[in-house]
């Protein structure tokens, strides 16, 4: 027998023993005010709530992100845990309408517009699904933020997860923050004295690094050789190395570089190849090399040969 009401409307949710969701719902008067209050009813859950303060109910399943760092480098992925968790003393059933169990966004701090979704460049299969859960049971799924839209600028991100069953369960949100890559401590690079010479003439190769920081710096090297220059030709075949008849002191060595230091090494290439390749007129790539541990290249260059 309902209780006796003072006046008010009353609002009932029938829910099944999945997570939740309200299957049919229903209205009956009653004359006198009350708390909230439940009744079991043929297996499932009667809850009366008042029309001025609907309570929303908890789901069965709790969602929860973890991710390997809360700070990135501009361009480092984001590797990602989910995990859904039945915390519920009964089993959960999750319903999918395709093969997509969960989607993540990216927002900027205090913005809605996402810079990322991660199902945008997905595709999943059309058909329905269901995940059981046992009481105290978790299923965990794996997933990566990359570049596929494009590199996110630097500042403070908010990542939104949520299951995409029919009850929509949502994670609680997550701060991230991407920061500006930093420069390369040590920059390489190598310069020609021409782009075009003739037969019988050399080219100069020269080859600066240089410690872009503040701080002292010091190159390793595994031998008494600190540089090297390969020419290519047009096929990309190597057919010209600097070092190749020449002997070096097998010795570890480091060598400082102060902040903001810089060393120069010089070399020629007089046009001549290994006996195995044509040797003549044509376009060649010519790459400056540091020998240190680990080794560093220069960006290529062009040169031709008349």
């Amino acid at each position: 027998m309902w209780p006796a009401m003072s006046g008010g409307v009353w609002h009932g949710f029938w829910r099944d023993e999945t997570f939740f969701s309200s299957l049919t719902s229903f209205s009956v008067n009653i004359t006198m005010k009350l708390p909230i209050f439940s009744k079991l009813l043929l297996g499932g859950i009667l809850v009366l709530a008042s029309s001025a303060a609907h309570a929303k109910p908890k789901s069965w399943v709790r969602l929860t992100t973890a991710t390997n760092a809360t700070k990135y480098v501009t361009g480092a992925p984001i590797n990602i845990i989910l995990t859904a968790k039945n915390v519920h003393s009964r089993d959960a059933f999750l319903h999918f309408t395709s093969g997509q169990r969960f989607d993540m966004q990216l927002f900027p701090k205090g913005s809605n517009d996402p810079v990322y979704t991660w199902s945008a460049d997905k595709m999943f299969a059309m058909m329905t699904g269901q995940l059981r859960l046992a009481p105290n049971q978790s299923q965990t799924f794996q997933a990566q933020i990359g570049a596929q839209q494009g590199e996110f600028k630097p500042g403070k991100y908010e990542l939104r997860v949520h299951m995409t069953n029919s009850s929509h369960i949502e994670a609680t949100p997550v701060e991230l923050e991407v920061v500006a890559a930093p420069a390369e401590p040590i920059k390489f690079e190598a310069k020609l004295d021409k782009t075009e010479m003739a037969q019988g003439e050399s080219v100069k190769v020269s080859m600066t690094v240089t410690n872009t920081t503040k701080e002292d710096q010091t190159l390793h090297f595994g031998s008494g050789q600190s540089f090297d220059v390969q020419v290519f030709n047009d096929a990309g075949e190597s057919v010209w190395t600097w070092g190749a008849n020449k002997r070096f002191i097998m010795a570890l060595r480091d060598v400082p570089l102060a902040a903001g230091e810089s060393k120069t090494f010089d070399a020629t290439w007089n046009g001549l190849t290994f006996p195995d390749f044509k040797k003549g007129k044509g376009t060649y790539t010519i790459k400056g090399i540091l020998t240190t541990n680990p080794r560093l290249e220069s960006a290529p260059i062009k040169i031709e040969l008349k």
